[in-house]
């Protein structure tokens, strides 16, 4: 009996201390976690500064690859340089997106499912399209009250698209060319050189000179002396586009909008906590969308 009682008393002093092991691992995660929280706070308080252009070097602190040091990383964006999906497909526009999924290596017969499956989405009616998808189809796949029958809120909406799949597997960033958050066209002072060559169709060389040109003296881009368009056909000019190229940037871009996306990413020993904000200058600096990861 005592040889059983010493046994049992074992069992609960490591049963015990596996549970303040955990605990304490548990309380050290969170701690961490709370620290990498702050640290991503920083980087958005010196990201929200209109002042601070993409490349300025406060938006670094310490070394992110650092597994045991703290440090944070900002990233700065402008999503009026994105496409806003919302704006095309109420007026069921699909050029702009047979553009993109064509240069993407999307066959036609998926990019017709994936056009018509996006217009269903936010067609007020039930009348499915051709190819498109409404309730019952949702349904089918456990997605009970989809679609909305309303326009996506978020751009990551779009995933959830039945039809949409050979789209994202055929660009897995195709996240970066589309914003819900962006009022009008898209702005060529802010996009992407992606978005020149697949929408365009320009070739790289053609977009790496208009990019060298837009970035002004010192060849940097996000800097104090590039070049803001303020007539989208003094950029046609520049551009040297002419046809089909020139009527496609003149139908879909423009030069106006300022949405900053400020991406910040806290990191603390070793864990990293994300925090995006959304602020639209053009409403007076209203913050538009707060996501944390």
């Amino acid at each position: 009996m005592v040889l059983w009682a010493i046994a049992f008393l074992a069992g609960l002093i490591i049963l015990a201390a596996g549970s303040v092991n955990s605990w304490l691992e548990e309380e050290s995660h969170a701690a961490r976690s709370f620290h990498a929280r702050q640290m991503a706070l920083s980087g958005l308080a010196i990201g929200m500064n209109p002042g601070i252009n993409p490349n300025d070097p406060a938006l670094i602190q310490g070394d992110p690859s650092d597994k045991e040091g703290e440090s944070f990383y900002v990233k700065l964006y402008n999503d009026s340089g994105y496409i806003n999906p919302n704006i095309w497909l109420a007026k069921s526009d699909r050029i702009i997106f047979q553009r993109l999924f064509e240069k993407w290596g999307v066959s036609e017969k998926d990019q017709e499912a994936a056009i018509d499956g996006l217009l269903d989405w936010q067609s007020p009616t039930e009348l499915r399209s051709e190819h498109g998808a409404k309730r019952s189809e949702y349904e089918k796949i456990g997605l009970q009250g989809y679609p909305p029958n309303a326009p996506f809120l978020d751009a990551r909406e779009m995933g959830m698209v039945i039809g949409f799949a050979p789209v994202m597997k055929a660009n897995p960033e195709w996240k970066h060319f589309f914003s819900t958050f962006n009022p009008g066209k898209i702005n060529i002072n802010y996009c992407s050189p992606d978005m020149f060559i697949d929408l365009l169709g320009l070739t790289p060389e053609q977009t790496e000179a208009f990019i060298k040109l837009a970035a002004g003296p010192d060849g940097i881009s996000g800097t104090e002396d590039d070049i803001i368009f303020n007539d989208i056909n003094q950029a046609a000019k520049l551009m040297g586009v002419s046809g089909l190229q020139e009527q496609l940037l003149l139908n879909y871009f423009g030069t106006t909008g300022n949405i900053r996306r400020i991406d910040s990413q806290g990191t603390y020993h070793g864990v990293t906590h994300h925090i995006i904000v959304i602020m639209g200058d053009s409403r007076g600096h209203t913050m538009l969308s707060w996501q944390e990861q």
